[in-house]
Order: structure tokens, then C-alpha cells, then sequence
């Protein structure tokens, strides 16, 4: 049995293989060319991208880290079961460089981290900066196993964020850039008007939208030439105890033991902000100031990105959202409640309310268009913005913010043109995948032609990405299925496990 990190998917496949060279990940293609096969990442994620009920392969032992210098610069060649903290390491020890961008979480693996567009805050996802991109998949013409290697085109801009559909990804490779330092300080502000006009001085910041007092606290960070601060290690001793620690088991608390609307508005309200040390500047090396350590306590997650005209509306929308689920049933502003009307959504939100109160700050990072095509930030204009919602619930007790991440879900696409996190609890339909991304018939096409037959797809990506019940069978501009999809906290009451893993 697999378990993803958030223990929201389980599944059992017929075979589960760890390969120690490329040859043998040919080798497993050429013995199962007639068994769908996936990768697993290191499932730290919680949509259902790795689910495999047949062949499962995991590329931890394939981690080599590899770079070379040209003209000046630093390429780096990356194993795809290589997890990012290995990477920033190595990286670090071996040329003082690092990764273009830098990810929240350090857990994934590189190729899951990119196949589901996982990002930082203030610049490109990971998946952008890739430039070449090492596929192991079958000839079309001889039907052998091979790999193939894509360095450009649209070819690669499919490839970046593919969500294994082209197959089984080995290698990576990307430019470098000089390791850095990151300046970084809390800040508090009422207005979201305010959190943003700030980001000229500090474009690597990312805030939190405090629930119950319904204002922002800021990291704000930017990149600077200053050495790293003395009591830097005092700083991020602070960090791991104070916020990432204790914080956290303080929410567990509410979200467990207490349960109570009463004690988790008073966190929020008055609890947290002493907290939080306010104006404390501190340099630190990037990886460091960068990065958290989310996964020291088992969670759930939704993120929906959604640009920066519509932000603005989208959290007025979730406080909205946020309090009718509380149990405020006249949360919602007339011209929200017309528009959900309008959409057809008014109804579905009926049983959300009082059913959930929401225990976490919920935190907002930039993230500049990706030259991709499906990946959540993919953008011919102006940047998105991925608002994180988190649960800390035990898995049992979830129906609640299944129910939450699925009105939310529908709502923001609706309203906002809002895209789900791939590697994320994504409640997404066919249907409403097409109206989010207009590069997704090319996407098919290209994933059509690396894999005719859907062997390296599962029953979600065939039925999201390609419209399809049967992964095996269609073409891949074949008539999506229009149909609704279970109620994510039904699939949850009948199996705990059911909803949601990731690449990642």
C-alpha cells in the first residue's frame, strides 16, 4: 500500500519498481509496454498525479547531481528522483551556485517538483527555467524503448509541466545562478493595497491573509549584496521553534483537541500576532530564508492561482467564503451573491455552511509567467498569485475542508479564472480545464505524440487533462466528459484515502 504525505491517497499497484540506472528504467518500459506505468516522486503532494494501480516506478536512486562550466556559466544535469534539499546542496558545496528559483518546500523530487509546477514567491516556477529535459518513452516507428531528449520548442515548454505525460522523465538540466543572500523582515498591514505597493522594494516577499482579523502580515525579502547577519542562526532558531514549531502545534491544538470557533477566532485575533517579531532584519543565505519546513507535520492543501488584476476580488471572495462556511449566513455582499446566481453556484454552497471553521493563515505568493503550457502560472501577460489554503485536521475529520476546497475550487474558476495547483488537492473538471488553459489543445497534441496509446497516464490526468474515462482509448481531441465528478468529501466518507497525491 502507498501513501502520499498528506495520507489523503492510497493505492496499491501491481508492481512497484526502484531502478538504479537508466537502463533499467528501459528495461521496465520494454518488459510492461502493456501496463500503464507512473512515477512517484516522493509524494509529497496531495492530488491524484502518482496514483498507479499497475506499474509504479521510484527514481530516488537516480539523484546524481552534475555541472559543467560554459562561457562563464554554470549547467547543471539533475536525476530526477534528485529531492530539491539534496540539490540546493550540492549545488551550494559543489560551485557556490544554486537553482533559479527556490521552492517553499524541499522535500519533492525535481522532476515531480517541476511536472506540477511547484514555485517560490516573486519569480518563475522551477518548471520555467528548465532547458532540457531527458524522457524515457517509447519509438513511435519501432515501438522500442528510448529516450528522448528536448531542448527546445513547444515540445519543451509541454514538457516543463507535463504531469508525467510524455513519460518517464530522467534528467533535467538548467543554467544556474550565483548562490545569494536574502534580506528578510515581518511586517502588518490592514489593506492588501498596501501589501503590494511594497513589492518594488521587496519582490521576493510572499504574506499571509490572517483569517478572523482579516489582515496581512509580509515576509518582506529581497535579494541584497550584504554579508550574512550575526545573529542569522539566532534568526532561523526563532523561525524553526517559534514559527514553524510551535505555531504549528498551536494550530494542530485548535484544529484537533479544542475544535472551537470561539478559541481559533482569538488565536488569530490576539494570539498570533505576539508571535511574530515585526522589523527584525536579518540576511541569510537564499536556501535558508527561502525555504520551510511544512512537511515536519502532516497537513492537506488546495492552492488557486489567480492573476493580479482579479486578486484583490478573490480574497474578498474567500473572507466571504471563509465566514459563511463559519456559519455567518449573510457573509456574502449582494453582488458576490449575484454572481454566484449567475454561475449556477449559489445552491452548491448550501451545505458549507457552519460546516467548517478555517484554522490557518492563509498565504499568498507571486509567481512570474511561466513559459509553459499548462502549468498554473503559464502567461502571455501579467504575473499570478497562489493562495495557499491548509488543513491540519486528522485525515479522518477532513469532509469539512474537502467540501471547502470544492466550493472554493469552483467559485474562484468561475469567478476569477482561478487555476487549482496541479500537485494539489485539485477538484478540477475536464470542462473547466479547457476554459483555464488555452494552450491545452496543443499540450495534447504534443503529449498525443510522444504517447499515442495513454500509457503514461492514470484515470484522473486521462479524464482532466484529455477528457477522457479511458486513458487507453480516444484521441486525444476526443468529446470531453462533461460530467460532474463526486463530491470530494463523498469520495472521503467512503474511503479516507480516496481524493487526492502528487508527482511531487
Amino acid at each position: 500500500m502507498i501513501h502520499n504525505f498528506g495520507r489523503n491517497v492510497s493505492f496499491t499497484p501491481e508492481f512497484c519498481l526502484t531502478p538504479r540506472t537508466e537502463a533499467e528504467v528501459l528495461q521496465i518500459l520494454e518488459d510492461h509496454r502493456d501496463k500503464r506505468i507512473r512515477v512517484a516522486g516522493r509524494l509529497h503532494s496531495w492530488s491524484e498525479a502518482a496514483r498507479s494501480d499497475e506499474v509504479l516506478l521510484d527514481l530516488q536512486l537516480l539523484n546524481s547531481v552534475q555541472i559543467e562550466r560554459r562561457a562563464g556559466r554554470v549547467w547543471a544535469s539533475v536525476g530526477a528522483g534528485c529531492q530539491i534539499k539534496k540539490l540546493l546542496a550540492d549545488l551550494e558545496q559543489l560551485a557556490k551556485v544554486t537553482t533559479p528559483s527556490v521552492g517553499l518546500i524541499t522535500e519533492q523530487s525535481i522532476a515531480g517538483a517541476i511536472a506540477t509546477g511547484t514555485h517560490g514567491s516573486g519569480k518563475h516556477s522551477l518548471s520555467h527555467d528548465i532547458a532540457e529535459i531527458r524522457i524515457a518513452t517509447f519509438d513511435p516507428v519501432s515501438g522500442q524503448a528510448v529516450i528522448r531528449t528536448i531542448e527546445d520548442g513547444p515540445e519543451l515548454k509541454a514538457a516543463r509541466c507535463s504531469l508525467g505525460c510524455l513519460g518517464v522523465i530522467l534528467s533535467v538540466g538548467f543554467w544556474c545562478r550565483p548562490q545569494y543572500n536574502v534580506e528578510e523582515h515581518f511586517a502588518r498591514y490592514t489593506t492588501i493595497e498596501e501589501v503590494l505597493a511594497a513589492e518594488d522594494q521587496y519582490p521576493l516577499q510572499q504574506f499571509y491573509f490572517t483569517p478572523w482579523s482579516w489582515d496581512f502580515f509580509v515576509q518582506h525579502r529581497r535579494e541584497v549584496q550584504s554579508p550574512r547577519s550575526r545573529l542569522a542562526g539566532l534568526y532561523r532558531l526563532y523561525c524553526l521553534l517559534n514559527l514553524d514549531i510551535c505555531t504549528h502545534l498551536s494550530v494542530i491544538a485548535l484544529a484537533q483537541f479544542l475544535r472551537s470557533r470561539r478559541c481559533i477566532h482569538i488565536f488569530f485575533r490576539r494570539i498570533l500576532p505576539l508571535a511574530v517579531v515585526r522589523n527584525w532584519k536579518v540576511v541569510d543565505r537564499s536556501y535558508r530564508m527561502l525555504t520551510m519546513k511544512h512537511e515536519l507535520f502532516r497537513h492537506i492543501e488546495i492552492e488557486v492561482f489567480v492573476k493580479r488584476s482579479r486578486l484583490s476580488a478573490s480574497l474578498t471572495f474567500v473572507e466571504q467564503l471563509l465566514r459563511y462556511a463559519d456559519g455567518d449566513e449573510h457573509a456574502f455582499s449582494d453582488t458576490v451573491r449575484d454572481q454566484l446566481l449567475q454561475h449556477g453556484l449559489w445552491e452548491s454552497l448550501a451545505p458549507l455552511r457552519g460546516r467548517f471553521t478555517y484554522h490557518y493563515v492563509i498565504c499568498v505568493r507571486k509567481v512570474l509567467p511561466d513559459e509553459t503550457l499548462i502549468s498554473m502560472a503559464s502567461s502571455d501577460d501579467e504575473p499570478y498569485y497562489a493562495m495557499s489554503f491548509i488543513s491540519f485536521a486528522r485525515t479522518d475529520e477532513r469532509d469539512g475542508f474537502f467540501c471547502f476546497a470544492k466550493c472554493l475550487a469552483d467559485c474562484l474558476v468561475a469567478l476569477d479564472a482561478g487555476r487549482p495547483h496541479w500537485g494539489k488537492v485539485c477538484p478540477l473538471t475536464a470542462a473547466q480545464a479547457d476554459a483555464l488553459y488555452p494552450h491545452l489543445p496543443e499540450f495534447r497534441r504534443i503529449a498525443h505524440d510522444f504517447d499515442e496509446s495513454g500509457q503514461f497516464q492514470n484515470d484522473w490526468v486521462a479524464k482532466v487533462l484529455f477528457g477522457r474515462s479511458d486513458q487507453r482509448k480516444g484521441d486525444p481531441s476526443s468529446v470531453h466528459d462533461q460530467r460532474p465528478p463526486q463530491s470530494p468529501h463523498r469520495d472521503h466518507a467512503e474511503n479516507e484515502t480516496s481524493g487526492v497525491s502528487g508527482l511531487a
